[in-house]
């Protein structure tokens, strides 16, 4: 029977403005004009006799039937990469699996590789390729299997498995001076910061103290850098129980103050069809279980 498919062009730029929720980020990914993709998606509207989008001056939305239709779109394109995969000249060997992790560089320095090879020795057939990197996880031509991401998303057209939530409070090293003997005190410090304040804000909400003005100090686009410059002594940064945990079993910092916020988690994020992959089911069982038994340590 002949099947009755759309232009597999539109397909593909519907599914990308549609995981995106993004006419521009879809343009960028498939690396063409906003124009065409828009026209694209008209004209794929316009042969399924149904509007896929809701547009408005803030950008767009998708319809009932466009979020169904972005799912039914993914998961094929999903069981067409994972094929292609398999017969691709770089496709691992019979016997052989390849995980591709794409994760922020601070989770894979500070708590995945020194991990990694208790998942290696109980999964030797698994080729483990490790993208340490702050940009979004590209699940398309084979960037990535599994992504490891802090925040609470949403991830439109991945399905998003917790982690471990974050709890964050200030970490110093041993001996720091001068050291505030309360935490409004710390308002009066260069700060080790990162990207954006709200980490820190919300710790400042959770010790009772309003914020009035920006902070200043130094900033990271990586906390890594932030807790790595705290460990030599030059100031007080925000760690968390995951980052921060090892150099303060070390006592390579400490805990100047006890208040903490919870203001994100870390996930597991990627397509449905994804999880069902040996190799990344394997990783996923492997993490949770692992983080688990961190926290509980």
């Amino acid at each position: 029977m002949m099947r009755r498919l759309p232009n597999l062009t539109a397909l593909r730029a519907f599914e990308a403005a549609a995981r995106h929720e993004s006419l521009t980020r879809a343009a960028e990914e498939l690396n063409v004009a906003h124009p065409a993709l828009s026209r694209q998606i008209r004209e794929l509207e316009g042969w399924l006799g149904c509007a896929l989008f809701n547009r408005h001056n803030r950008g767009l939305s998708l319809t009932d039937a466009g979020r169904a239709y972005r799912d039914a779109a993914s998961q094929a394109f999903d069981l067409i990469d994972a094929a292609t995969a398999l017969l691709r000249p770089d496709a691992p060997a019979v016997g052989e699996q390849r995980l591709t992790l794409s994760v922020e560089p601070s989770f894979a320095q500070r708590w995945l590789v020194p991990r990694l090879g208790a998942f290696r020795a109980l999964h030797p057939g698994v080729t483990v390729i490790v993208d340490a990197t702050r940009e979004a996880a590209n699940f398309r031509r084979g960037g990535a299997d599994l992504g490891i991401r802090y925040g609470s998303g949403p991830w439109p057209g991945l399905e998003a498995r917790k982690l471990a939530d974050v709890e964050n409070f200030p970490v110093c090293a041993p001996g720091l001076t001068p050291l505030p003997g309360d935490p409004a005190g710390l308002l009066e410090m260069d700060l080790l910061l990162e990207e954006t304040d709200l980490p820190w804000r919300a710790w400042f909400a959770a010790a009772g103290i309003t914020l009035n003005r920006p902070l200043h100090g130094t900033r990271f686009f990586d906390a890594s850098h932030a807790m790595d410059v705290a460990v030599a002594g030059q100031g007080v940064a925000l760690g968390d129980t995951i980052l921060s945990r090892d150099d303060l079993a070390a006592s390579r910092l400490i805990r100047p103050f006890p208040q903490v916020a919870i203001y994100q988690s870390y996930n597991l994020v990627a397509p449905p069809a994804h999880f069902r992959r040996p190799a990344v089911k394997a990783f996923t069982e492997w993490a949770l279980a692992a983080m688990a038994a961190f926290l509980a340590g």
